[in-house]
């Protein structure tokens, strides 16, 4: 009741308002209602003259005295007129509704079929390039066909402009009705070009209003992605790597059980079922993710990566036989063979693994461990190895001689550098190449001091017989006395050769490592030891001493 008794209110206060002549002031329209009406006055001319330009052209089809030629060309015209007649009437209803005929229509359109099957592979990839890059084309097509329809209006002014003095000027009816006719024309094309222009402005500054920032785009562009493709992606990836895994693991178990590696670890069929298995993992894993995508529906990706799988297959026609080589490398068929001993940078390596990344170590360097591509690999050779072969001239904590004269002990080797600590305490290091080329001597397995003392002319018996043998005990008895006697192997004194003035002696000493830091001490004892036998026995000393080594 309350409502009826309101609306009765209503018309009584509305019906007195219209006996007393007043009615309420109408909303004024909106800006942008008022520049549409104003834009859609100026599309009406040339509208309007595109049909009564219809009309005449299909009035001259009714004449009788036609030829087939000339109906055949006024049914171009008629057709082109048609067409423009449709096109600014399209035009005048877009800007009337913001709404294109094609956009409404295009969902009812059937796609015509593809006979190549390829085609239909990049239809999906040809889609999404198209829509991405569909508003940037739309808006340069506009500003193009707006630039071409400027051009089209200055020069319907143009000839306008110049019609209008011959016009004026002119004597002649015919003169005067053809260049009424051809204003006619020009001023037809003129208001067709205005009104185009308008239009395309128009839409211009619409598509411009609408578009969304740079900020909108991206967020947009991101969250279509991720809500789409990138989680399409993740759980392709995800589950490929998951397969592999456990691919992977589950022939890690059939591995122990399995009689071909329990039999030969290393043989031909072990290392091939090794191989296949991997490849057997690889193509699993890479048939997940097309399956994934295929059950995902996302048929852009899944073109992807069918083209990527296509292109892989084609290019391992040329790329597939340089890797034959590798394969027989893995397969412990190639020039390098697993157990074996091999010279990379001047180092021997034993060689423990052959796979994708092979596996050499050095037991006696410090992180010897060297991991090479295989491809690297099939530029080498290897051999087999003797078991007393060493794999280095040294080992940490060895004293060693150089033949630059480096005398000290090998504190640290690692298949880059060698450091040798000198007595004293100073440091030397080398490169591993450049301190193989140096000739070490190993001292630390045992080593001999060679020493050449001279003594001034005896009797010949003296010098053959006593000296020889007196000074050999001397400088025994010394060496054990101020070392261990087992340090001390042997000490021999023989006669080296006569002088004009003396008579030379080659005192050997061979002695143990465990004295090897001592050997240049050593040295400079076995002379004093030699003076102590010359000055107990009377025997005088040549000067001087002759300071070169005998041969050891």
């Amino acid at each position: 009741m309350l409502r009826k008794a309101l609306r009765l209110g209503w018309m009584i206060g509305l019906l007195g308002g219209l006996a007393m002549g007043k009615l309420p002031a109408p909303t004024p329209p909106p800006t942008d209602v008022t520049d549409n009406l104003a834009t859609l006055k100026t599309m009406i001319p040339a509208l309007q003259a595109a049909e009564k330009d219809l009309k005449t052209v299909r009035a001259e089809l009714d004449k009788d005295d036609l030829s087939d030629d000339q109906k055949a060309e006024i049914n171009k015209r008629i057709a082109t007129q048609i067409e423009r007649v449709d096109q600014l009437r399209g035009n005048f209803r877009f800007m009337a509704t913001g709404v294109e005929e094609r956009s409404y229509d295009s969902g009812t359109d059937v796609a015509p079929a593809l006979d190549v099957q390829f085609k239909d592979l990049l239809k999906p990839l040809m889609t999404e390039v198209q829509q991405a890059t569909a508003k940037p084309r739309e808006m340069e097509e506009l500003r193009s066909a707006r630039r071409i329809w400027e051009e089209r209006l200055d020069l319907a002014n143009a000839a306008i402009t110049r019609i209008d003095p011959a016009r004026a000027a002119a004597d002649n009816d015919d003169v005067k009705r053809e260049l009424d006719g051809a204003k006619k024309l020009w001023v037809s094309r003129r208001d067709e070009a205005t009104s185009q222009k308008e239009t395309l402005t128009r839409q211009l500054m619409e598509r411009d209003k609408n578009a969304p920032s740079v900020g909108q785009v991206v967020s947009k562009m991101f969250s279509h992605f991720w809500r789409s493709r990138g989680l399409s992606l993740l759980m392709a990836f995800g589950i490929a790597i998951a397969i592999y895994f456990v691919a992977s693991r589950l022939y890690r178990l059939l591995r122990r059980v399995s009689p071909i590696h329990r039999r030969k670890k290393n043989g031909f069929a072990a290392r091939a079922a090794d191989l296949i298995a991997t490849a057997a993992s690889a193509l699993l894993a890479v048939f997940s993710v097309v399956m994934v995508l295929y059950f995902r529906g996302d048929w852009l990706l899944l073109a992807l990566s069918m083209l990527v799988v296509v292109g892989l297959l084609w290019a391992s026609k040329a790329a597939l036989p340089p890797y034959i080589g590798q394969i027989k490398t893995i397969l412990n068929l190639g020039p390098v063979r697993q157990g074996e001993r091999i010279l990379y940078s001047g180092i021997p390596w034993k060689v423990d693994a052959l796979n994708m990344d092979c596996e050499f170590s050095n037991p006696e360097l410090t992180a010897g461990v060297l991991r090479l591509p295989v491809a690297e690999v099939m530029k080498l050779h290897s051999r087999p190895a003797d078991a007393k072969e060493p794999w280095f001239p040294t080992h940490t904590d060895d004293w060693v001689r150089l033949d630059d004269g480096c005398f000290g002990k090998v504190i640290q080797q690692t298949p880059e550098q060698v450091v040798v600590l000198q007595l004293g305490g100073s440091r030397k290091t080398y490169a591993v190449t450049e301190f193989l080329k140096k000739n070490p001597e190993n001292l630390s397995r045992g080593y001999r001091v060679s020493v050449t003392f001279a003594i001034a002319p005896v009797e010949l018996e003296v010098a053959l017989e006593k000296v020889p043998k007196e000074m050999q005990e001397i400088i025994y008895t010394g060496l054990i006395a101020a070392y261990e006697r087992e340090m001390v192997r042997s000490v021999k004194v023989e006669f080296s050769n006569a002088g004009m003035s003396s008579f030379a002696y080659a005192v050997f000493a061979d002695l143990d490592g465990g004295v090897a830091s001592k050997a240049r001490v050593i040295e400079r004892l076995i002379q004093k030891l030699c003076m102590e036998a010359c000055l107990e026995h009377g025997w005088d000393i040549a000067l001087p001493v002759t300071p070169t080594n005998p041969p050891r």
